[in-house]
């Protein structure tokens, strides 16, 4: 089952712009990959100029398959939430809310958590010294492990620990975060959902106003190597850092232009945003605010991946800065995902990724440092 969506005019401004045709070969390279990879259903798009150039969606969100994907179905998008946080972040601290400085320690309860991290053999704890002086800016980096601000170690479980930062000051307390529509979510609301106007996202499952969003989500399942599908349980978490955000690709180009265009970022959050985070040394960290940065054949990118083998999900939202172009896909298969090492940025390991920027780059640019490609 295949739906496709083509929107406005072939792209402009690419040195080599792919015109309508090879958005169609595009297309049915990205049905043959996912049913390579044994997904159920599927929806893509891409987004360039600051308008919605492409959309479709493959397969079904059901089990029975009688529901078939959309761009307008709605999918579980894991850790792409991080993109989210990082934005609300950026916007209170730009109203003077809050201090990126401010002691994680500070949170009740935080240091607790910390300790059971560090006494496990779970791979965020490597390093981890509960006694340093992590710092919410730490967190927000990725830089937590061994010495903080020192280096970038992916790291989801003390990401997840802000709701509850944001609830300690703002909200109804810590144990209040959990089951229920909390101060993070209503953040999310305000500075970027309402603004971008994605009426089918839902910044946490406790969202009461948009439950049609809840009922609509595709089914998320894990599928064997015979492509045997066990149907997931249903998320139904609150919005914790980490994770939270159901959105569709159609809502997700709304994002992404949202982002491009300034309407949701603007002066000095913009200026921090599209950017990689440096180091205590000064030298540019792969991670920034919720996204990761690299240098790919001379290009500036921006992404995040997204995947819950719980719930049977997986995602993909890749910026190229440069064109301004993006390609984003929403799966309810765990198929999207790759082995993206927790201490760098390595998204052309994925294959969905490379597939789109072979198609968008074609032959091979002149190789760049990080440090040359986001030199201004």
């Amino acid at each position: 089952m295949l739906c496709i969506l083509f929107l406005g005019l072939p792209f402009t401004g690419l040195a080599s712009a792919p015109s309508e045709k090879d958005w169609s070969a595009l297309a049915n390279d990205i049905d043959a990959l996912r049913k390579s990879k044994k997904i159920p259903g599927l929806a893509a798009t891409i987004v360039a100029d600051g308008k919605q150039q492409w959309a479709a969606g493959y397969g079904f969100a059901d089990n029975n398959r009688e529901v078939p994907i959309t761009p307008d179905t709605p999918f579980w998008i894991a850790s792409i939430t991080k993109t989210f946080v990082g934005l609300a972040y950026l916007h209170l601290e730009k109203n003077e809310k809050l201090d990126f400085d401010e002691l994680a320690a500070d949170t009740p309860n935080f240091t607790g958590l910390c300790d059971w991290l560090s006494g496990t053999t779970i791979p965020f704890a490597n390093g981890l010294n509960c006694k340093a002086p992590i710092t919410i800016r730490h967190i927000l980096h990725h830089q937590v492990n061994d010495k903080p601000g020192t280096q970038f170690m992916y790291n989801p479980i003390m990401y997840s620990r802000l709701s509850r930062h944001l609830e300690h000051k703002f909200g109804e307390g810590v144990t209040r975060v959990e089951g229920r529509h909390n101060f993070l979510g209503q953040t999310i609301d305000r500075y970027i959902l309402e603004p971008a106007n994605m009426t089918r996202t839902v910044s946490s499952m406790w969202d009461r106003s948009k439950m049609d969003v809840f009922f609509d989500l595709a089914d998320g399942f894990k599928v064997d190597n015979k492509g045997n599908k066990q149907k997931m349980r249903r998320p139904d978490k609150h919005i914790a850092g980490g994770a939270g955000v159901v959105s569709t690709v159609n809502d997700m180009a709304k994002y992404d232009i949202a982002i491009s265009t300034g309407k949701v970022v603007s002066g000095t959050v913009r200026a921090k945003l599209l950017k990689p985070a440096t180091f205590n040394n000064g030298q540019l960290s792969p991670y920034g605010y919720g996204w990761y940065f690299q240098c790919y054949k001379g290009q500036k990118l921006m992404w995040h991946s997204g995947w819950d083998p719980e719930a049977g999900y997986s995602s993909l939202h890749l910026r190229l800065l440069d064109q301004n172009i993006a390609f984003i896909v929403l799966a309810n298969g765990e198929g999207v995902w790759w082995k993206n090492p927790l201490n760098m940025a390595g998204v052309e390991r994925s294959d969905f990724a490379l597939l789109f920027l072979n198609h968008v780059l074609g032959e091979k640019l002149a190789e760049k440092s990080s440090s040359e490609c986001f030199a201004n």
